[in-house]
């Protein structure tokens, strides 16, 4: 039971910081997480896909080959894509999803950049990150951590048991240096020592 109780608990443990890892993370590094909705950037990404961005630096129109994500309207996230840098104009650059035949009919800014994938989240672990995301699934770990807490590792019975032990032990020691005392200083075992000396003398 014991070994059972602090498996729960060290798992439960491991569940809570893998739930807190994505807001730590966001909050150390300034990153943030998009999901990706559609199939334009196949097979690089695929849909359910989770991208790590990271803010933009002002040099991502500047060359070809760099996926970015950007924004018809600039600092808007709720219309957010992700597409590959493949031409530079003038007044930024021109993109293509991987999976499009053609490129975007428009020119994006510099403005309209929000940033580039620092990695990518993908099949399970984009699983696991869209679970973390869940209310019902953060109450449930949260009660499995908080009773793996504080349930005792050992039953209160088997706590009592080993003081009832302890103290019997203590009496049968006690006992036995009693019968010590006993054996030494009773009139037979002084007789017995007598005889003893006396026939060393002779």
């Amino acid at each position: 039971m014991r070994i059972i109780i602090l498996t729960v608990r060290a798992a439960a443990s491991l569940l809570l910081v893998a739930l807190a890892a994505p807001f730590l993370w966001s909050t150390v590094t300034g990153d943030y997480f998009m999901t990706v909705t559609g199939g334009s950037m196949r097979p690089t990404y695929e849909v359910g896909d989770v991208l790590v961005v990271q803010g933009p630096v002002g040099d991502e129109l500047r060359s070809t080959g760099s996926p970015v994500i950007v924004s018809p309207v600039p600092g808007d996230r709720s219309d957010q894509y992700v597409h590959r840098v493949v031409e530079l104009v003038d007044e930024g650059a021109i993109l293509k999803g991987d999976g499009n035949e053609i490129n975007d009919p428009f020119i994006v800014t510099q403005e309209q950049v929000l940033g580039t994938p620092r990695l990518a989240l993908q099949g399970t672990w984009a699983t696991l990150f869209h679970l973390s995301g869940l209310w019902a699934v953060r109450l449930i770990v949260g009660a499995v951590f908080l009773i793996a807490l504080f349930l005792p590792s050992r039953g209160r019975g088997a706590a009592a048991q080993d003081r009832v032990d302890a103290d019997q032990d203590r009496v049968d020691a006690d006992q036995d240096r009693a019968d010590s005392h006993t054996d030494v200083d009773s009139p037979s075992a002084q007789s017995t020592a007598r005889r003893e000396a006396s026939a060393l003398v002779r």
